[in-house]
């Protein structure tokens, strides 16, 4: 049976030390985009990781194009981040400094704001400038750029194109993976932009065939036309993918996200990885995905988590507490909220606003602990008894 439907099978822990030991590890583009999107501890990383395994890297003609194409915007649109912060501080201070109208501060306090005001805008436009310098001298694209030297592969014909283009109308009409979920993309200005996943998908099964190795590939794309899930529980890729994979190419092929890869590294080169970096790989990946074309019925029947109450949120806390012992009794704040409890599907900013609830009413406690790397991290943990 195993034999006839390999991929409805997980690789034994020997098939995956094998799988390891043999592989070329693929990149998506979105994850190296990320990297303008992370902090620079968070950045530094991942960076680390992939160097860590740079003589079996593989990127994707398809991502390196997509990589290169969208780098710019991005870029942009962090920086536009940065503006929307200053705007909305400005509005807030002279929201506040309107001593006619509520809200009220007592002349010491809007003293402060005021003096802390122009300090804060001025800090959030040097990093605006600093992101935007990155628009001439960018640092991600000479990593991106010395990394994978030698390592992009070739891209397809403009007859290969056609091709692909006319078996993804097909193959999207019957939700067949990867990349039925672009399936409604605009293509002004480039024909195959909705067929880039399958593109892709294309160029892993032709490096898997001229190498002879499997591919494990790393990407963000966290669409139900990439992976297979159940209740709630990502299992791993989709089998259909590792059916064809396996049959086109006679090679193996496994997908993981960007947190999980280098956990997965991290295990196997018997080092350690930060639970904030962690954390925020997952919250940055959440936060930029594309708004959903999930169709109206499907989503009425997602089960919608109910949100924690207090009393849920510091039992969840009590417990994770219990079977993660640390030295202090706490637990990385980021971490708490979007790896264990996003992993979970609770509303992450809900649980942000419980855990400051609890701490303002004393039965946590959230403070900043520096670590041995020097990093400064934002802490939980619950207030003693007594």
């Amino acid at each position: 049976m195993q034999k006839a439907f390999p991929g409805h099978f997980r690789p034994t822990k020997d098939g995956f030390q094998s799988l390891w030991d043999e592989c070329f590890f693929a990149v998506d583009a979105n994850v190296l985009l990320h990297l303008y999107r992370y902090s620079p501890h968070t950045r530094q990383a991942l960076e680390q990781t992939l160097t860590s395994v740079k003589d079996r890297l593989f990127l994707p003609h398809q991502a390196a194009r997509e990589f290169l194409k969208n780098r710019l915007g991005v870029t942009a649109g962090q920086a536009e981040e940065y503006t929307k912060a200053i705007t909305k501080l400005s509005e807030i201070t002279s929201a506040l400094a309107n001593t006619k109208k509520h809200p009220f501060l007592s002349g010491k306090e809007l003293q402060d704001l005021n003096d802390l005001t122009p300090k804060l805008i001025k800090q959030l436009e040097d990093q605006k400038a600093a992101l935007l310098g990155r628009l001439n001298n960018d640092e991600i694209l000479e990593f991106v750029a010395t990394l994978f030297d030698g390592k992009t592969g070739d891209g397809f014909s403009d007859s290969d194109l056609k091709t692909i283009a006319t078996d993804g109308d097909l193959r999207y009409q019957n939700e067949v993976p990867p990349g039925y979920k672009d399936g409604k993309k605009d293509t002004s200005g480039d024909a195959y932009r909705r067929y880039g996943d399958l593109i892709i998908w294309r160029q892993l099964i032709a490096k898997a065939e001229a190498s002879s190795s499997p591919i494990i590939f790393i990407t963000d794309d966290r669409k139900e036309d990439w992976w297979l899930e159940q209740s709630g529980r990502t299992i791993g890729p989709r089998t259909e993918l590792r059916e064809e994979f396996i049959r086109e190419s006679s090679k193996d092929f496994w997908m993981y996200t960007v947190d999980k890869f280098m956990e997965e590294v991290a295990t196997a080169k018997n080092t350690k990885v930060s639970e904030e970096a962690i954390a925020e790989i997952i919250q940055i990946s959440e936060e930029s995905k594309a708004e959903p074309t999930i169709p109206h019925q499907e989503v009425l029947q997602k089960p919608i988590r109910p949100v924690l109450s207090e009393g849920e949120l510091l039992n969840e806390l009590s417990e994770f507490l219990d079977s993660h012992p640390s030295d202090d009794g706490s637990i990385g704040l980021r971490y708490f909220v979007v790896n264990y409890l996003g992993s979970q599907n609770y509303e992450i900013n809900h649980s942000y606003a419980r855990l400051n609830a609890l701490a303002k009413d004393g039965l946590v406690q959230i403070f900043q602990r520096e670590r041995s790397d020097g990093v400064t991290s934002t802490r939980v943990r619950l207030t003693p008894a007594g």
